[in-house]
Formats: C-alpha cells, sequence, structure tokens
C-alpha cells in the first residue's frame, strides 16, 4: 500500500469587534487581532482509507457544531466524517462557535456579526482540508516523546481554610510530556527528504494571556506553530493538539501584556523538534564504503532501506453516554434564580460594569436554561459524546470530548499498545470538564461548577473519567491488536 499525507493551514481569524470567550470577566470585545487564528489540517491516505486531522484556535465546538463541520470537510474531500478528527486549541482569546451560553463579553446574546462568523467556520474547516489533499505525497510516519520542564502546573490549588481554586497545586499530578509524530516524504533516493507535516500533543490551558488583553490571538500555539515550522521543521505544517489540559495551567499564567506566550511557545516548540529530531520514519541503513589513496579510509554513509514494511492507516469511533451526578431540584433552581436577579439587579444600580456583572448573568443563563428545560420534558441525566482513535503507523492518536484532566490522559497513553500515543482532550465536541475521582470530595470550579458553562443540567459523574480511559483503550487494542 502506498501512503499519502498532505497538509495545510488556513486563516480562521473572525471580524472584529466579536467577543471572544473563556474569560467570564471579560467586558470588551476585541478590536484588535494579536496574532492571526488558524485551522490547521493533516489528510493520511491509502489504497483502503482515508483520515484527516483538523485543529482549529477555537475555545471549543459544540456537538452539533462538530458534526456540522465534519459532513463539509467530509464531503469537500470525499472522506467518511466519521474518519475525521476536530480539535479545539482552547484558546481564550478566541470565539466558541455554536456554544450554548455566551460565557462573558460586551454584548448580551449572539450578535449578527458573531452569527455569519459560525456559519463560515464550517467552510473555513473544510479549505484547510481541501488545501491538504492538493498536497497529498508519498509519506512516512514516526514520532517521539520529549519533556518539557517548568512550563506547566496543577491548577488546582488547596488553600488554608480548606477550599480549592485556581493557582498552584505544587504537589499535584502534571503531565509535562511533549508527545510529536513526524510525517515526511518518503525522499525517493535522498536520506534529505521534504518535512511534510508536524503534530504536537501537549496539554495546557492557553492562558499565558489573561483576561486584560482584549486582542484577538492564539496564546502559546501561535508562537509554538510558527517557531517549529519556520525553524526547526522547516516546510512542515505544525498542527497542534490540545491535550489533557483540565487541571493544567501555565506556571505563569493571565499576564496584562504580550510577550510571554512567545517565550512559551518558543520553548514547546524546541522540545517538540528534539522529541522527533532523531525519529526519521523511513528505515535507514548504514553502508560502509572502501575509499582513500595512500591511506586506506572506510566511509560510512546512511542510506535507505529498500522495500520497507507499509504503515497501516486506520481509524475507529465510539459513542458513549457520559452520565451525571444527581440533578438539583427545580425549587433549588427557581430560589437561585430569583436571588441571582435581584443581585444583578442591584449591581447595575450600583453602576458596577460588566467585569463583575457579567458573573452574574453566566449563573442566570445557565438557570433559565434549565428551568426551560424542565417545562419542556425534563432535565437530560446523561450527554453523549465521541471517543476517537487512529492509528498512523505505529503511532496513535486519541480524541475525547471534555476538558479531561491530566491523569486522565497520561493514563491512556502509559497502557496504549502503541509506542507513541497523542491523547487529545477538546475533540470533536467539547463537554466539559472530568475530572478524576479523587478530586470530587475537593470540590472547587471543575467538578462542582464548570458545567453551567457548558450547559449541563449537573456535573458528570465521578465514573466518566474511568469510561473514557476505558473506551479509549479499546479502541487502541482495537486498532493495534486486531
Amino acid at each position: 500500500m502506498t501512503l499519502l499525507a498532505g497538509a495545510a493551514e488556513v486563516d480562521i481569524t473572525p471580524p472584529v469587534p466579536i467577543d471572544v470567550l473563556g474569560y467570564v470577566r471579560r467586558p470588551i470585545a476585541p478590536r484588535r487581532v494579536w496574532q492571526p487564528l488558524r485551522a490547521t489540517a493533516c489528510v493520511l491516505r491509502d489504497d483502503d482509507t482515508i483520515v484527516a486531522i483538523v485543529a482549529a484556535d477555537v475555545v471549543g465546538l459544540t456537538t452539533a457544531m462538530a458534526d456540522r463541520i465534519r459532513e463539509r470537510v467530509g464531503a469537500a474531500i470525499g472522506c467518511d466524517p466519521a474518519q475525521i478528527l476536530l480539535n479545539s486549541s482552547h484558546s481564550h482569546a478566541a470565539p466558541w462557535p455554536g456554544a450554548t451560553i455566551k460565557l462573558g463579553g460586551e454584548r448580551d446574546g449572539w450578535t449578527e456579526l458573531e452569527l455569519r462568523y459560525w456559519n463560515a467556520v464550517p467552510d473555513l474547516y473544510a479549505s484547510a482540508a481541501v488545501q491538504a489533499v492538493e498536497r497529498l505525497r508519498p509519506a512516512r510516519i514516526g514520532g517521539g516523546v520529549g519533556k518539557v520542564n517548568g512550563l506547566a502546573v496543577n491548577r488546582r490549588e488547596r488553600t488554608d481554610d480548606g477550599r480549592t481554586i485556581l493557582g498552584w497545586n505544587k504537589d499535584g499530578f502534571v503531565d509535562e510530556s511533549v508527545v510529536v509524530i513526524r510525517i515526511d516524504e518518503t525522499g525517493g533516493e535522498t536520506t534529505f527528504p521534504g518535512a511534510i507535516a508536524t503534530i504536537v500533543g501537549f496539554g495546557c490551558h492557553p492562558v499565558v494571556v489573561g483576561p486584560d488583553v482584549p486582542d484577538v490571538g492564539p496564546d502559546f500555539i501561535g508562537p509554538l506553530r510558527d517557531h517549529l515550522s519556520n525553524v526547526h521543521r522547516p516546510g512542515a505544517v505544525t498542527v497542534f493538539l490540545q491535550g489533557a489540559a483540565g487541571n493544567v495551567l501555565p506556571l505563569e499564567a493571565f499576564f496584562d501584556e504580550h510577550g510571554p506566550e512567545d517565550a512559551f511557545g518558543e520553548r514547546l516548540a524546541l522540545e517538540a523538534a528534539h522529541a522527533v529530531a532523531d525519529a526519521d520514519p523511513r528505515p535507514i541503513t548504514v553502508e560502509k564504503r572502501d575509499w582513500g589513496s595512500l591511506t586506506p579510509i572506510s566511509l560510512y554513509r546512511r542510506r535507505l532501506v529498500e522495500n520497507p514494511r507499509p504503515q497501516l492507516l486506520r481509524a475507529a469511533r465510539r459513542v458513549i453516554q457520559l452520565p451525571m451526578v444527581d440533578l438539583p431540584a427545580a425549587e433549588d433552581l427557581e430560589e437561585e434564580l430569583t436571588e441571582r436577579r435581584a443581585d444583578l439587579e442591584a449591581r447595575e444600580a450600583g453602576g458596577e460594569s460588566r467585569a463583575t456583572t457579567n458573573l452574574i448573568k453566566y449563573h442566570i443563563s445557565w438557570l433559565e436554561l434549565m428551568l426551560r428545560l424542565e417545562r419542556g420534558g425534563g432535565r437530560p441525566t446523561a450527554v453523549e459524546g465521541e471517543i476517537w482513535a487512529a492509528r498512523l503507523g505505529d503511532c496513535a492518536v486519541v480524541g475525547a470530548p471534555g476538558e479531561i484532566f491530566g491523569e486522565i490522559g497520561a493514563a491512556v497513553r502509559a497502557a496504549s499498545p502503541a509506542p507513541v500515543t497523542i491523547f487529545a482532550g477538546y475533540s470533536q465536541g467539547v463537554l466539559g470538564y472530568v475530572a478524576t475521582p479523587e478530586e470530587y470530595p475537593h470540590g472547587g470550579y471543575e467538578p462542582a461548577i464548570s458545567h453551567r458553562g457548558y450547559g449541563h443540567p449537573a456535573p458528570f459523574s465521578p465514573d466518566v473519567s474511568g469510561i473514557i480511559r476505558d473506551t479509549s483503550l479499546e479502541l487502541l487494542r482495537e486498532l493495534f491488536n486486531g
């Protein structure tokens, strides 16, 4: 079988002013673009299969929007939508196409400009995939794993009074692995082939720049791509897959000026390049030649192995049920809504800005949605999500639909049958935070409050982490052992 690969990127920067989401307290819609947002696509094909991986600088996608994009991409390149992975970088200075609840911003509700941008998003993703297909050429795949120290930290800080807040938990788990898949041209007779794509997996919230900087941008992911594609792997499109970042922050986060995200991205790019510097995807042998005149000299030259074994390309998916904990009573929601509305009215009468009133509106929007669902037939007790996996030669990619805690992604990678496995959260529809069972007793934002931003009636059950881990491994075993 002949394996082909191609990669491309397109600009998906929205028109301004437009509300970017991720920081509820942000009161201003950006009117300046600091760095462009991008969608990057890598398409692989052999005699039987087409697999497309498209990563984009958006906060996330709803399942409905992800399905719409996959249908559009599939139709554009002749690919089964089930063979397509969508990953969101989760930059907090980017839009959230199709979001259920508006998290902060300058305006209440969705503007006409925002809705027009949403309608354009599927075509932008498809454009990246189409251009990748036009660049298909014979390819080989290799991979490696690096480690970057001191960039990220577990963010579940314990306070002296027993609370859990967002900050530093120096004793908490953080996965510092940088997992990289390198895709190069086969190169014919040369041992210096062209580079096609570099797929980088790393788990960390892209919040080096904080909400006080009112600009559109990809945070550290833009500098990562620029440094890796222009310096370390020239000619290769860098596809960044956001990993299990649910409980991970940059060690230094929320700066009120630009600059630190460049240093973060450059350091990550250096480690990504290091991880695959010696991982040539083509089998190489060393040939001895006699050389010299007065003194005999042996010369040694690398050369390609003839007729290397084919590299397999396969993908699989499974739709699963993600149960929630017990739902709060409807009368409790009514009572809280009354209190929140009174609080908002008092704050607005006192002249408070949207930097504080947005926080109250966040809860009001969720309460109103829950009560509408209750009156319309009831609130759901589970959500459907998709686990997606692909075999790319001896490497693997797993996609899961949420803000997954780092321990879960690391467990999948450790037990994977593939030597190199990228675990990508924020994939397909992004459904919310998935914490480990051990963190539920500590409370805090992720296992207790964050579901409101995703429009869910309650947090996910502690069992969900195990469901995602086990399903991911089942798919990987099918792809590698079947």
